[in-house]
Formats: structure tokens, C-alpha cells, sequence
């Protein structure tokens, strides 16, 4: 029998379990590697899902240093700090406050964004507050909006989170490995997301306990830097 046929055998048996195509799509797509304590044998489970929101606490606080080249606004050498608080007329959703300072201006805003438990904006933002708020959104909190055909997203090494089309190529967004990473907020132990669009890597680093990523770099198909940033500082 060969390796597909096994893995093929597994995953009519996992599926029993409810995690069989979640299984099949790992190894397949190059995961359970040395050194991950997943394997066909030992599969991933709800354990080893990340739920995005989930890991937010009233009064969580995370600070970054940024840089995020966006089409229609940009933010250089930018200071970026997120804190969290319980709305006041929900208790499921959160309070955002962002505080942003954009290093090639001498401009800074403060404003407040309501968001759902998930993570998702609710109402709207003004003019002015766009060209700060858009580029975080679309960098520190990009992993929110990743999408794998509506499958959970596993922290185990080769679960796939995101697909890029560039042309007509589809590149698969997915965890490469396991490190240990350290940011001026102290170390932690992480999951490495990974994709290629031309000759640069993206890497962005994933901690199990937080809501957004401590460590980020991409590229687009140009190889010009698109964001990344790192985590300076952290409350909980």
C-alpha cells in the first residue's frame, strides 16, 4: 500500500471522529513533519484550533512597532498599540482603542473601533481616522480575515490558513515550522506562517495564547515589502 493509500485508509477513519478532511488536507499538503508532535497517527484536535477573538482579555494591551505599505494610505516607522476593553452596552463584544504614530509625521491618533468577539468591526470609522486605522487592520490583524475554504485554522505544521492568487497561480498560506521567537515584549514560542510569492518569503508568527501575531515580514509578487512589524510591548 502506498503512503496516499495509507493516509487515504486513515482519513476514512478519522472521519468517525469528525477531523478526517482536516487530517487528509495536512498531510497532504506536507504537514506532520519531524519534530511536530502531530502525525497521521496522532491527528490534530479541537485542541489545536485557533479560534480568532478567543484569546482577547479585558484590559489586553499590544504594542507594536510598524511599517505597512498600503495602496491607498501607509504607515513608516509607525508606533501601533492596541487596548481592550469590555463594551459597555455588550458584553460579548470589545472596545478597541488605537493609538497610532505615524513616524514620518508628527501626527498621532487616538480613536475607539467596536468589534465583535471574533474580532470583526462593527459601525463605522471616520475620514480622518482611515489612513491609521486601515493599514493596522490590514497587517497586525490580517490573520483574522485568512480563509481555507471555511476550515478551521490548526496550529500544527503544514495546516493550511490562506490562499493567494497571484495570476492565475494559487499559493497556499500555511504553517512551515515551529520557533522560538524574540521581540523586544520577551520570547515566545510560535507558529511560523509562510508563503512565496516571487523570490522573498513571508513569514508571520503566530503565539498560541495571543490575538495577533508577535512578529510579522511580507512581500507581494514585486518582492516589495507589504508590512511587518514586531511586538514591542504586551499587558494582559
Amino acid at each position: 500500500m502506498t503512503p496516499k493509500q495509507q493516509v487515504a485508509v486513515m482519513i476514512v477513519l478519522f472521519s468517525a471522529l469528525g477531523i478526517g478532511v482536516s487530517v487528509g488536507i495536512i498531510a497532504f499538503g506536507g504537514g506532520f513533519t519531524p519534530g511536530n508532535n502531530s502525525s497521521i497517527f496522532n491527528p490534530p484536535t479541537s485542541a489545536d484550533i485557533y479560534v480568532v477573538g478567543s484569546q482577547v482579555k479585558d484590559g489586553l494591551s499590544m504594542s507594536y512597532t510598524l511599517e505597512s505599505q498600503m495602496q491607498d494610505s501607509s504607515l513608516v516607522n509607525a508606533k501601533a498599540s492596541i487596548t481592550f476593553n469590555k463594551a459597555e452596552d455588550n458584553n460579548n463584544d470589545w472596545r478597541a482603542t488605537f493609538n497610532i504614530a505615524n513616524g514620518t509625521q508628527t501626527a498621532q491618533k487616538q480613536f475607539d473601533v467596536l468589534y465583535s468577539k471574533e474580532l470583526t468591526k462593527k459601525g463605522s470609522i471616520s475620514e480622518s481616522e482611515r489612513p491609521y486605522f486601515v493599514p493596522v487592520e490590514s497587517s497586525i490583524l490580517a490573520i483574522r480575515d485568512m480563509d481555507y475554504g471555511g476550515r478551521a485554522k490548526y496550529l500544527v505544521v503544514g495546516a493550511p490558513w490562506d490562499t493567494i492568487i497571484t495570476g492565475t497561480t494559487p499559493i497556499t498560506v500555511k504553517i512551515t515550522s515551529r520557533e522560538q521567537v524574540t521581540t523586544p515584549a520577551g520570547t515566545f514560542d510560535t507558529f511560523v506562517l509562510s508563503y512565496k510569492l516571487n523570490n522573498n518569503t513571508s513569514k508571520i508568527y503566530v503565539a498560541k495564547d495571543l490575538p495577533m501575531p508577535v512578529k510579522a515580514e511580507t512581500y507581494d509578487a514585486n518582492d516589495q515589502l507589504y508590512y511587518k512589524y514586531d511586538l514591542v510591548s504586551l499587558k494582559r
